[in-house]
């Protein structure tokens, strides 16, 4: 019924290869990866998708301080835009249908200028890059952060208001299950608000852990999306205890624990799905 990928950036240091492998024995479908266009290599990363028959699922947009479409800085701005726009060029490249776009870096949790402006900045960076999704087929989603790690978009409601004012075909949104978990008082009402833009889901429990570690009740969730006959993808995202979640991109973690959380939540969600 659903398809399942994983972001393989939360696997840190670790070759895409080591990754497939893993997610191949475990049934997922796809990989997520991170939207670094000058640093994949296209004809090697194409021959392992091929070679373990996985799909690019999607692409992780990175959103760093010098890739903030909200910024007061034209020049940040204008290379924010640019970078979307090459990593939806890398997404068409690898049949990628969804691009995962944050409307400011990740970490920024307070206006440089003025919220407003601000705000505006954004909208008006994302409406240039969507055109350019449109026009080469694919979907940007609008991520929502929880509060700790962004000021301007960070519930549903926010991310719904800024899809609505970019007016783009190609914009639509995406629901992260833990930023949910902070900001939602209802995971099932929230996503019934924004039914028309969903594109994308990213699965992690409330501590961040995999799917069924925590307390998240992903049974609502999950019979919502089959009753919508929701057509994307299930995208697992559980991360270590780090403040900003860029840095596990970085860390050499240990495989019996990615190999224990990657296990867990395809598991997990394939049990409920069983038994709707």
């Amino acid at each position: 019924m659903f398809r399942y990928s994983v972001t393989q950036w939360i696997f840190g240091d670790e070759t895409l290869e080591e990754s497939l492998k893993r997610l191949k024995k475990y049934g997922y479908d796809g990989v997520e990866l991170a939207g670094e266009p000058d640093s994949i290599n296209l004809e090697i990363t194409k021959k392992l998708l091929q070679e373990y028959n996985m799909k690019c699922s999607s692409i992780c947009g990175i959103f760093n301080p010098e890739r903030d479409l909200s910024s007061s800085n034209e020049k940040i701005r204008n290379n924010a835009v640019q970078y979307v726009k090459k990593s939806i060029d890398l997404a068409k490249s690898l049949g990628a249908s969804t691009l995962i776009v944050v409307p400011t870096c990740v970490g920024k949790v307070s206006p440089e200028t003025d919220l407003e402006e601000e705000w505006n900045n954004a909208v008006s960076s994302v409406k240039e890059a969507g055109i350019y999704a449109k026009e080469n087929g694919i979907t940007i989603a609008i991520e929502a952060l929880n509060r700790y790690e962004t000021y301007l978009v960070s519930n549903l409601t926010l991310a719904l208001r800024f899809v609505e004012e970019v007016d783009v075909e190609s914009v639509k949104m995406m629901a992260d299950l833990f930023h949910m978990s902070l900001e939602e008082r209802d995971m099932k009402d929230a996503l019934i608000k924004i039914k028309p833009y969903l594109a994308h889901v990213h699965i992690a429990d409330n501590t961040r852990e995999a799917a069924g570690l925590g307390q998240t009740d992903f049974k609502p969730i999950l019979s919502f999306l089959k009753n919508i006959k929701y057509s994307g993808y299930i995208t697992m995202e559980f991360l270590p205890a780090v403040s900003n979640p860029y840095i596990a991109s970085k860390l050499h973690g240990e495989s019996n624990i990615f190999d224990e959380f990657t296990k867990q939540s395809i598991h997990h969600m394939k049990e409920i799905v069983k038994n709707l």
